[in-house]
């Protein structure tokens, strides 16, 4: 004896049996009842019926009927991390995400997360947009592709950057690198230091553009000069930035009374390197970073930095994107950062 199949139902088989509109149906489903008019016994009436007959409805088929979808995607780019292993062990990302995830969960707001590699098609994230699974994107990471913006814009795409230049046309959030290393510079000008090196990060990052302007601003402000050579790329990487001072110091060419590095990674690489060669900080050689990060107090000596605002980043990045959902003109958001003067310089 065959066994008979359960019976399928859908939006317009409910509507059959009980005899109302599939509108109707799919208002209840939806949580719309009310502002639809909608009695409450014929919504515990659809209700009762669905619960009855175990029917869970459609959620992608809901999406593409809905005007609003309280989720949102973070696409990282896996460049952005100083970790080998996963953007997700980076304490900038880490704290970022949880700014996000923060303000979302205050709005009613849950969100995917991805991340951007040369292998990820480009569809893939447009495919995010079209098939409303997501209602705005957050991005973090180097540049945002040319032809993404363009998608964006042409398709109405909701989407905001973080760390990215204003001038890629992308509504952002930064924080005032530029003001904040120029600062941090002329604190260590003020304590007499004049043989500057300084280590930079990855060339394509906005805010390691900005620290490094930041820095020469402040030297041309009091009339020093820096040689080329002085300025040398370590990709934001600590063990990279440790071996440029292994290599300098080794051979004799060490002559700096000052080292800022573009983060506090590449500091504190610079640092265990000048412990090694007996140098101390910051009495020979004073010691600054950038992003502020906990190593900063656990290092020894505890390291000058300014504040990324990791956080309140994420926070403000969902604030602005929410309201371009919302439809409210686009616009840049800088925040404010202070300077964590410690014992390395």
């Amino acid at each position: 004896m065959k066994r008979e199949k359960p019976k399928k139902y859908s939006l317009s088989t409910i509507a059959a049996e009980l005899g109302v509109s599939k509108s109707a149906v799919s208002f209840v489903l939806s949580g719309k009842a009310h502002n639809q008019r909608i009695s409450r016994e014929l919504e515990k009436k659809i209700l009762d019926f669905c619960t009855q007959v175990n029917y869970r409805p459609n959620i992608h088929a809901q999406r593409m009927n809905s005007d609003q979808v309280k989720n949102i995607g973070i696409l990282l780019n896996e460049n952005i991390s100083v970790c080998r292993n996963s953007p997700f062990q980076d304490l900038n990302v880490a704290s970022i995400i949880g700014g996000i995830a923060d303000a979302a969960d205050a709005a009613g707001y849950r969100f995917s997360c991805q991340i951007h590699t040369p292998k990820m098609q480009e569809n893939a994230v447009f495919d995010w947009f079209r098939s409303k699974e997501i209602a705005g994107l957050i991005y973090y990471g180097t540049p945002m592709p040319a032809c993404w913006i363009e998608t964006f814009r042409r398709e109405n795409f909701k989407a905001v950057g973080i760390s990215i230049d204003p001038a890629d046309g992308v509504p952002c959030v930064n924080v005032d690198n530029y003001g904040a290393s120029y600062e941090l510079t002329r604190h260590l000008i003020r304590r007499g230091h004049r043989r500057f090196l300084y280590i930079s990060g990855i060339e394509s990052s906005y805010p390691g553009r900005e620290r490094l302007r930041g820095f020469l601003g402040a030297l041309k402000n009091h009339k020093m000069s820096l040689s080329p050579d002085h300025i040398i790329p370590a990709k934001f990487d600590r063990k990279q930035a440790a071996a440029v001072i292994r290599s300098l110091w080794i051979h004799g060419k060490l002559d700096a009374d000052a080292i800022v590095c573009a983060n506090d990674s590449m500091a504190i690489g610079v640092i265990q390197t000048l412990h090694e060669a007996g140098i101390s900080i910051p009495e020979q050689i004073a010691v600054v970073g950038a992003d502020n990060t906990d190593m900063c107090e656990i290092i020894s000596p505890s390291l000058t930095s300014f504040d990324y605002q990791t956080f309140e980043m994420g926070k403000a990045a969902f604030t602005l994107l929410k309201d371009l959902i919302s439809g409210l003109e686009p616009r840049n958001v800088v925040l404010k950062t202070t300077l964590s003067i410690r014992h390395s310089g």
